[in-house]
């Protein structure tokens, strides 16, 4: 769940199209992470998962968009 979650986020931030709002997001996850383990117990591996899905997002998004140009670029 938290990689789907993770993989979500990368998409909505990466169709913004800005690299504040990808960064900010970054940064809001870690913070997340860092209040958590404030709070209480939490796992790097999570935090691993997490961030892992946040760059599959967003490279999904990113290869999704450079396979659609090319296929336009052909037709």
């Amino acid at each position: 769940m938290l990689f789907l979650t993770a993989v979500t986020l990368g998409l909505t931030a990466a169709m913004l199209r800005s690299a504040f709002s990808m960064a900010l997001v970054a940064v809001l996850i870690v913070g997340a992470f860092g209040a958590a383990a404030f709070v209480g117990h939490v796992s790097l591996i999570d935090l691993a998962v997490v961030l892992g899905g946040y760059n599959a997002g967003i490279f999904g998004l990113v290869a999704g968009m450079l396979a659609f140009s090319r296929r336009a670029a052909e037709a």
